[in-house]
């Protein structure tokens, strides 16, 4: 909000910053896929029948499947807050369009 007390928007900047936030929850997709396939290469026989296996089921596997499930999650909460964003973005443009086109306005002040 500015000092005089209106509000706008640079919509093509909130616009892009969905397109940027998308870019983010497909750099953690590539992440989460290349972790599950390196861990689930070898599911959970890792170890042997001894005290290593015992090792890897108290400590790398429950770690192993926590990392996924947060990348899971996170590529997921990024992916739809994008699209939000770029939502959001068109929302806006559809306001300003409006309110140019109801005020008889040349569209001074929308950038092109």
């Amino acid at each position: 909000m500015a000092d005089d007390g209106t509000f706008s928007v640079d919509i093509e900047e909130l616009r892009r910053g969905g397109v940027d936030i998308e870019h983010l929850a497909t750099l953690a997709a590539t992440i989460y896929g290349d972790l599950h396939n390196v861990t689930s290469k070898y599911g959970r026989r890792l170890g042997g029948n001894g005290d290593t296996q015992k090792a890897f089921e108290a400590n790398y596997y429950p770690a192993a499947e926590d990392s996924e499930g947060f990348l899971r999650d996170l590529k997921d909460l990024v992916d739809t807050h994008g699209g939000k964003t770029i939502l959001l973005g068109g929302l806006f443009g559809d306001v300003n369009d409006t309110t140019i086109t109801e005020s008889g306005s040349g569209g001074h002040g929308r950038k092109g």
